[in-house]
């Protein structure tokens, strides 16, 4: 994975769910001035983007794929709780308190069928 933050993760309503591997540039900070790239992806309606530091998925007992991988799954898995308890399940079920960790969740609203 390139350096800087760790992708952000995309949780589709139906359980789907990738990371945004589009764009990368150091961490947030470093060389305010710099230049970063940008991208642009759809998201579909209620869908959940996740932020998240990399004390949630490296450690020094589990590498940063298998750290990732895990997120993955364990996202998929309690995808449905309010997004407070969500990232406080996350949290707790696989971050190493050795480590910051910071968890952000947004999600794009649902939009009633069209009649």
């Amino acid at each position: 994975m390139p350096s800087g933050h760790p992708p952000p993760l995309l949780i589709t309503h139906d359980g789907a769910a990738a990371y945004l591997t589009g764009a990368h540039a150091m961490l947030l900070g470093l060389r305010p001035t710099a230049e970063r790239p940008t991208t642009h992806t759809w998201l579909p309606d209620g869908t959940t983007l996740l932020l998240h530091t990399d004390g949630l998925v490296e450690s020094r007992t589990r590498s940063l794929d298998d750290g990732m991988i895990r997120l993955r799954q364990h996202a998929i898995t309690h995808r449905y709780p309010p997004h407070p308890q969500l990232c406080a399940t996350l949290a707790n079920d696989l971050g190493d308190t050795r480590d910051d960790i910071t968890l952000i969740a947004a999600q794009t609203p649902t939009r009633p069928p069209a009649s």
